[in-house]
């Protein structure tokens, strides 16, 4: 990634600060999306929770609710239909962007915003388990794109702005900057310069700083209490690693075939593929509550009380949200995979401190801690992305007291899942992105048009 003016090289502090001012205004515009969206999200969800507690003594409120999530079905895949860039969790998306293989333009990126805010919202409040972290980053991106015409006498090589507003959108979604910053150049690959790292800092920081002093919001998971094991107990955090980088490979094999074998076999149109994952959501408002959305009341609830649930119930609520998180991914909903990837992971580490305590092997004081070091570690080994897990996590929580065992679980799982020759997730999603050329100009005219862009479409939306 090389940032110059106009041919001019950027090394000098001026052009370095320049860098950060921007950086400053992407991130900004990034918050200001995103915070209101986890704002709407965090005010409606639990309205809804409440509404379907009280279903016991309302009969019509299941009939209701049924039909209003066939309504949003039907509305989610007329907007997947007319937009495709918003399928899925818009991360692969945003990193062909970034790697120059998809070329939008900003009208592209104009109804990417709107469609992707609308889409995602719709996922969420229906109840499916998806997250706001990957479409954060796709918002963030866009906004990037269209605030790139404050400074049109910069020239952007490698999509510099781009990378720096996705790190503002995971940075504003998850309350995370460091992990923004982290994930940029670890999962999307991007190459270090000095010019590019003042950008993306500046970008994930301000990000950050606008969505705790305009929208309030704090630390998502307030764990930074808690207390990791003694050093001679760190060999349970080790041995959970070699387990989580297993498991880790079975949900990633698992969520690339279910969603590959929904999409050609499924007998519905495009328009009507996400009305099975919402008929499910359905189901779980009424039977299991705490296993519908992204997770993130579910961990919290995890992370208080780690060692108190049932051996049963824990191992019964780890396989129903690991289920229903890869049956949401199906039907190109547009919705996140990051955090339930995370609630998956405190379960796992809640099942573990469970097993643990039973076993005498733990402290009740200390079984918190591997809620944290499953989040840490099952991400990094879906994800093949073991910086940017640990630094989400260990933002998001606080749990600065984790971080050798965070560490620890985090490097092994991933090892593991390579040894295992498990693919990075992302990778394997873009890789099912089929990229189309642009249309060529007309004879006669050899500049191209400057509204054409690349198409991309997923392969499992083509049905």
């Amino acid at each position: 990634m090389r940032l110059h003016r106009r041919n001019k090289p950027f090394f000098r502090l001026g052009n370095w600060l320049l860098l950060a001012a921007e950086g400053a205004v992407i991130g900004a515009g990034a918050a200001l999306v995103v915070g209101a969206f986890r704002l709407i999200h965090d005010s409606a969800f639990p309205v809804l929770l409440n509404w379907f507690a009280s279903a016991r003594e309302h009969w019509w409120i299941p009939a209701l609710w049924g039909l209003v999530l066939v309504g949003m079905a039907r509305l989610l895949g007329g907007l997947v239909r007319a937009v495709p860039l918003i399928s899925g969790s818009g991360i692969p998306q945003t990193e062909l962007v970034v790697a120059g293989r998809l070329h939008l333009s900003r009208m592209d990126w104009l109804r990417v915003l709107a469609a992707r805010f609308t889409g995602c919202g719709l996922s969420c409040l229906s109840g499916l388990s998806l997250g706001m972290g990957g479409p954060g980053i796709q918002l963030g991106a866009a906004v990037a794109s269209l605030t790139g015409a404050l400074w049109e006498h910069i020239s952007f090589a490698g999509h510099a702005h781009i990378a720096a507003g996705a790190a503002a959108g995971m940075s504003a979604a998850f309350g995370a900057p460091l992990a923004g910053l982290v994930f940029v150049f670890e999962e999307m690959k991007t190459r270090f310069t000095w010019g590019g790292f003042a950008l993306t800092l500046a970008a994930a920081f301000s990000a950050q700083a606008v969505v705790s002093h305009v929208f309030g919001f704090g630390r998502i998971f307030p764990f930074q209490d808690l207390r990791e094991p003694d050093c001679f107990r760190l060999w349970t955090a080790l041995l959970f690693g070699v387990l989580l980088g297993g498991l880790g490979y079975l949900y990633n094999r698992a969520l690339l075939w279910l969603k590959d074998s929904e999409a050609r076999h499924s007998p519905l149109p495009q328009r009507w593929r996400i009305l099975p994952p919402m008929m499910l959501a359905w189901a779980l408002a009424f039977l299991c509550p705490p296993a519908l959305g992204g997770g993130d009341h579910l961990i919290h609830s995890l992370g208080a009380g780690a060692g108190d649930l049932a051996l049963p119930l824990l191992l019964g609520l780890c396989l129903v949200k690991a289920l229903f998180s890869l049956i949401s991914t199906t039907g190109n909903a547009p919705g996140g995979v990051l955090m339930p990837i995370l609630c998956v992971g405190a379960a796992l580490g809640a099942l573990a401190a469970r097993i643990l305590l039973d076993a005498h092997l733990t402290a009740a004081d200390t079984a918190g801690s591997f809620v944290v070091f499953g989040m840490a570690g099952f991400f990094s080994a879906v994800l093949r992305a073991p910086l940017t897990g640990i630094a989400l996590v260990l933002d998001m929580t606080g749990a600065a007291a984790c971080l050798p065992g965070a560490l620890l679980t985090g490097f092994t799982a991933n090892l593991t899942a390579a040894a295992l020759k498990c693919p990075p997730l992302f990778a394997s999603l873009r890789a099912a992105i089929v990229v189309s050329r642009p249309r060529r100009a007309p004879a006669g005219n050899s500049q191209p048009d400057q509204g054409q862009s690349h198409e991309a479409v997923d392969k499992s939306s083509r049905h």
